[in-house]
């Protein structure tokens, strides 16, 4: 395996390994015949160490390559098995271990208060969590080493700290190595242990190495723990004659470092001498200078004392104006006040007045509602009325156009008789020339008298005549009595609608007809109701009187004009979402929204164009284009 310097593998030597192998053995006596979890296992040497002294051993690794290798190297350890997983997601069920190994692992996570609740979720009730890190306040303060692979380091009060969230039970120790690694009470209020350290010639009691524990170990538990209070492991291999080689070798060493750090201390010496007197001289050179440039110092000093008395002569100066100034502004002020008041009453009145003329225009416009509704009730009953005569009139139809048709047959009859009579009595033409012969030549030509058939004839003829004239009498009545029955329902109508228009005269009688405007109903509307102010829409909008009820009907509600002071367009169509917004809104509430119960939007700044323009900073009147929003303040 690859030597990256955060795992350790066996044969490194160094105190890195006492630290290593004492952590381990310090674990294996409190872990004894349970299912044990060794977390961030590495190259596995501690999981086959505890599996001597466990029942059965799982070492977990996050990285595949070192799991290989341990399941490799240490595969004929029965009770010993290894698998790839994250501390932060373990691949095992809650309550799976008796005891949870995890030495050097929470400081190269992220969040190590979620490792710690991982390694709590997998151990079972009652079991042992054995973990370490680095004390963040010795490794990364005193000592000053700057780990790139760790995350997230933790003091020991905080280490401590998080482990009591999860633990009813912690104990913790402080882990150094010197001549050999030592785990002991990391609380300094613990009981001194019996270690004695030679110093010089004569031994001397301590309860740690001079030096400050640079890793924290905690046990934790919900029940009670037996924890040794120390721990020493020293390297067999340094023991008598050895140890003292070994030792011998590190005083040479650190005679030869000495040697080393007295040759640079002198010769930094000698530089930082040469330094100084170069300073002198340069001192020397800087105070020949700067007794030179006194002079000019004084002359400066003087200058600046002339500016500063010219400065307080302006400073005084500016108080008196910043005075005068504040006083004008606390006048400026108290007319504000007062012109605050004046607005607000004001604003009271008009609103107020706004209130009547609203409630009286709303009292007026139903009182309007409701004649309009009498009068239609009224047309109602008058074209109900007017049904039924025409329903009695169309029922009695029938019978006389037969009686009619029947005095039109026989007036044809005698018509025709009438024609024959005509016909025959063309026969007594003969009298006529009778009457133009000379009377002495009558008898002799047989002309006097009539003949029997044109006596008949003319007696038939005059009764004919006479039955003709009946009839044309009776058909005449007939006639004026159907024409009363048809015009009389339609006179009783037109006696109700307003009067006919005049009639045009001569002068007139060439002129074509004026074609009637769809728009003037609505606009005789506008004009009659009080929600419609035509002067002040004139005023307001720039149009003529005459043309104000037109053009709010035409283009002035689609740019959102009001019609008065007392109606809002915009309003309305925010709150009726049903109005179609190419419909008048005016119209749509005189016409509808009255009768439906809507409410009358009446503007909220509608006041604002009758106030004067100095009023704009009380936010009655929109501020001037050309001033920014400071100057409201």
């Amino acid at each position: 395996m690859d030597d990256t310097g955060e795992r350790f593998i066996p044969g490194t030597a160094g105190s890195i390994a006492a630290e290593h192998q004492h952590r381990y053995a310090f674990a294996a006596g409190l872990i004894a015949g349970g299912a044990v979890l060794d977390v961030a296992c590495g190259e596995g040497y501690g999981a086959a160490f505890l599996a001597r002294h466990a029942g059965r051993v799982v070492g977990v690794d996050l990285d595949a390559q070192a799991v290989a290798h341990a399941a490799r190297r240490y595969a004929g350890i029965g009770n010993l098995g290894f698998e790839a997983g994250d501390v932060g997601a373990l691949p095992f069920p809650d309550h799976s271990f008796d005891a949870v190994v995890s030495f050097e692992t929470v400081e190269h996570v992220a969040d190590p208060r979620r490792a710690l609740a991982e390694l709590r979720r997998v151990l079972k009730p009652g079991g042992t969590l054995i973990v370490s890190t680095p004390d963040r306040d010795v490794y990364s303060g005193v000592l000053n080493n700057r780990n790139q692979f760790h995350l997230a380091e933790l003091s020991a009060g905080e280490f401590e700290g998080e482990l009591r969230r999860l633990f009813a039970h912690v104990a913790l120790r402080g882990q150094a190595v010197g001549l050999a690694s030592m785990i002991a009470a990391a609380d300094e209020r613990a009981g001194a242990a019996d270690m004695w350290w030679l110093h010089g010639e004569a031994p001397a009691r301590a309860p740690l190495p001079p030096a400050r524990p640079v890793f924290l170990l905690a046990v934790c538990s919900d029940a009670p723990l037996a924890v040794p209070a120390d721990s020493v492991l020293i390297d067999g291999g340094a023991s008598g004659a050895g140890a003292i080689e070994t030792l011998q070798a590190w005083g040479n060493e650190l005679a030869g470092t000495l040697d080393g750090v007295r040759r640079q201390a002198i010769a930094d010496y000698d530089g930082l001498t040469a330094q100084v007197a170069a300073l002198q001289a340069a001192g020397a050179e800087k105070d020949g200078r700067l007794a030179g440039q006194e002079a000019t110092l004084r002359e400066q000093l003087r200058i600046l004392d002339e500016r500063q008395a010219l400065i307080q002569a302006q400073a005084a100066v500016i108080a008196e104006q910043r005075e005068a100034h504040l006083s004008q502004l606390r006048r400026l002020a108290e007319k504000d006040e007062v012109l605050a008041r004046e607005i607000d009453r004001l604003k009271s009145a008009v609103e107020a007045e706004r209130r009547a003329r609203l409630a009286q225009a709303e009292a007026a416009h139903r009182q309007e509602i409701v004649a309009l509704e009498e009068e239609c009730r009224e047309l109602r009953a008058r074209c109900q009325a007017a049904e039924r005569e025409r329903a009695e009139l169309a029922a009695g139809m029938p019978p006389r156009i037969e009686q009619a048709e029947q005095l039109v047959l026989a007036l044809h009859a005698a018509h025709g008789e009438e024609a024959r009579a005509l016909s025959i009595r063309s026969k007594t033409l003969r009298q006529r020339l009778v009457s133009c012969v000379p009377s002495r030549l009558r008898k002799r030509l047989r002309l006097n008298g009539r003949t029997g058939r044109e006596r008949r004839a003319g007696a038939v003829a005059q009764a004919a005549a006479q039955r003709a004239a009946g009839l044309a009498q009776d058909c005449l009545a007939q006639c004026r009595e159907l024409r009363h029955l048809i015009t009389a329902p339609l006179a009783a109508w037109e006696a109700a609608e307003p009067a006919p228009p005049v009639e045009p005269s001569a002068e007139t009688a060439e002129i074509a007809p004026r074609v009637p405007d769809p728009q003037d109903d609505d606009i005789r509307l506008l004009e009659s109701s009080a929600l419609f102010d035509r002067a002040w829409y004139a005023e307001t909008h720039g149009v003529e009187p005459h043309e104000a009820a037109r053009h709010y009907l035409d283009t002035g509600f689609r740019q959102g004009a009001n019609p008065s002071l007392l109606f809002s367009t915009a309003d309305y169509f925010r709150g009726n979402r049903d109005v179609p917004s190419d419909q008048n809104p005016l119209l749509h509430y005189l016409r509808h929204g009255l009768r439906e119960g809507r409410s009358l939007h009446a503007p909220s700044a509608a006041l604002s164009d009758t106030l004067p323009d100095r009023f704009w900073r009380y936010g009655l009147r929109p501020a001037p284009a050309e001033q920014g929003a400071g100057l409201h303040g």
